[in-house]
């Protein structure tokens, strides 16, 4: 028998020789070679003992729980982001067999779809804006900017009813100035979205928001469109195709409701693109903006889809062409990134004359393309090169990946000797 055992183990030279660097590497298995060798029955082996047996057993389940909890520790560990439902939210046409109504019917419509939020932390800043309610999953849109001051936000959502809720923060874009928050626990009436493409130069709208306090009821301003899809330089320095009204817009009213007569929201108001330069006029981001960004916030936590063509300009229109002796007009490339479609096919001091056989004549155009194409759409593009020639060239348009407001770290706030917080003084 003993003699059987010994020349059945395996050799010592045969081991699996392991790398010196294999405990750099995070949880990489190490695989033994297994000996499939046929060996004949040995007939005088004795029977385990019902206490080895029990051993064996119990060992076997300590073995299986603890690569159980390992596996799902390294699955939560890895799992960072956050999963929401779909949610299916449509842009209505006006409706053709109604009329429209007065303000205060308008306002009794919407007003159930209007919230107040204070965005807070520990460190005593806090900030005051309005939002709408998107959606029957309790999602909320507003503004990305109204936590742009204030680290590790928590938010508190104050309903038409007086209640108040807790929010937390889902996903925020700084290019769009669209953010979203979702409320737990809370049964809460969604706004009756319109489709903003409808408007018309001097249409009545209303503005309802919290201007004053967002505890407060909320209030509204009438108006009219005084421009549509007017292409604005945001504060942030963002271009973006805005709806123009003469309804006050005010801070706190950031995240509010633009309004038509037939208590359809067609804009999110905000009170960082109100015009200081100019009397009584306001802007709201378009709804057929705000379902594109939004749906992408809620189901990818950021913006994937919006296109850019990675490149630097000045634009050349017909007088600026003519004052300084060029003989085109279109964009005058002063960059161009490494993750540009044009990388390597165009270069600082040529000129985009065409983009999709469309002549450039100033660069409301060329971003009107972008901002209607999709990262991964591919667009041509003649260019008049610094060599004199003209050519036509293919480039494909990268992703323009937004990012958020939203800081989610804290700082402390500093102690003096004397044991005392030294807090900033509240916003």
């Amino acid at each position: 028998m003993d003699e059987f055992l010994n020349n059945n183990l395996p050799e010592e030279e045969d081991e699996q020789e392991v790398s010196p660097n294999a405990e750099e590497k995070d949880f990489e298995p190490i695989y033994n070679p297994v000996n499939y060798t046929e060996v004949k029955p040995i007939e005088d082996y004795k029977p385990m003992s019902r206490g080895l047996k029990l051993f064996a057993l119990i060992l076997a389940a300590v073995i299986l729980l603890t690569g159980t909890c390992l596996t799902g520790y390294l699955l939560g560990r890895n799992s960072v982001k956050i999963s929401h439902p779909k949610v299916e939210v449509n842009l209505a046409a006006k409706p053709s067999d109604t009329d429209e109504m007065t303000e205060a019917e308008v306002y009794e419509e919407v007003n159930k779809s209007i919230v107040g939020i204070v965005a807070y932390n520990t460190s005593r800043k806090a900030s005051q804006a309005s939002g709408i309610v998107f959606s029957k999953e309790g999602y909320i849109v507003t503004n990305d900017h109204i936590y742009s001051d204030i680290a590790a936000a928590k938010f508190k959502i104050y309903t038409y009813d007086g209640k108040e809720y807790d929010a937390e923060y889902v996903a925020g874009d700084t290019v769009s100035d669209l953010a979203v928050l979702k409320v737990k626990g809370a049964s809460l009436t969604p706004a009756k979205f319109g489709n903003s493409d409808d408007l018309f130069y001097g249409e009545h709208v209303v503005a309802i928001g919290r201007p004053n306090d967002a505890t407060d009821a909320s209030s509204i301003t009438r108006g009219i469109v005084s421009a549509v899809n007017r292409r604005v330089q945001t504060t942030s320095n963002y271009s973006s195709r805005l709806i123009q009204t003469d309804s006050a817009i005010n801070p706190g009213s950031s995240g509010g409701a633009l309004v038509n007569m037939f208590g359809q929201v067609i804009g999110v108001t905000s009170s960082k693109l109100a015009s200081v330069e100019y009397d009584a006029v306001g802007y709201a981001i378009p709804t057929t903006t705000m379902k594109r960004i939004v749906d992408e916030l809620i189901s990818n936590g950021k913006v994937v889809s919006r296109a850019k063509l990675g490149i630097t300009y000045a634009t050349i229109d017909s007088i600026t062409a003519e004052m300084n002796g060029y003989d085109y007009k279109g964009i005058l490339i002063d960059s161009v990134s490494e993750d540009s479609g044009l990388y390597g096919k165009a270069e600082k001091g040529d000129i985009i004359t065409h983009i999709n056989g469309i002549e450039i004549t100033n660069d409301n155009i060329v971003l009107d393309i972008i901002e209607n194409s999709r990262a991964g759409d591919k667009i041509t593009v003649t260019i008049a090169t610094n060599s004199g020639t003209v050519k036509t060239v293919e480039a494909k348009l990268s992703a323009n990946i937004g990012e958020s407001s939203y800081k989610a770290i804290e700082e402390k706030p500093e102690i003096n000797k004397d044991g005392a917080f030294n807090f900033p003084e509240g916003e």
